[in-house]
């Protein structure tokens, strides 16, 4: 399986809200970070980090990827917009990027995610 291929997986799973089995993706001692949150590191801190950054304000999300590089040395760009369905019955459509970094396993050592979330946390006009 292409790192490309591992990013697609990722994010199918990630769309179902299960973490646990995202995170056998994931080097044990792998960097996560959403926007401007502290990065998390290794999978306890991810786990707790993917589940409390904006997870009390959607019900549902769906990745619509643009472009996936591969930019040599283990590393992926991902371009996609987000879709969420917010608990308060709303839907968000947000531009997004990811940065994945790899290791020689083939496992997620590094995601950092780029988006300005401000609309999910925006309350209702």
């Amino acid at each position: 399986m292409s790192n490309s291929d591992t990013v697609r997986k990722l994010l199918k799973i990630f769309e179902t809200f299960n973490v646990p089995e995202a995170m056998n993706l994931f080097d044990k001692d792998a960097i996560y970070q959403f926007g401007n949150y502290p990065a998390a590191v290794g999978i306890d801190q991810i786990k707790q980090a993917a589940a409390s950054s904006h997870m009390d304000f959607i019900k549902s999300c769906t990745f619509d990827v643009k472009s996936l590089v591969e930019t040599g040395g283990g590393v992926v760009v991902c371009e996609l917009d987000i879709t969420y369905g917010t608990t308060d019955g709303r839907t968000i459509k947000l531009p997004c990027a990811d940065m994945f970094r790899f290791n020689s396993q083939g496992l997620v050592q590094e995601m950092r995610i780029y988006m300005d979330a401000g609309p999910l946390f925006a309350k209702p006009s």
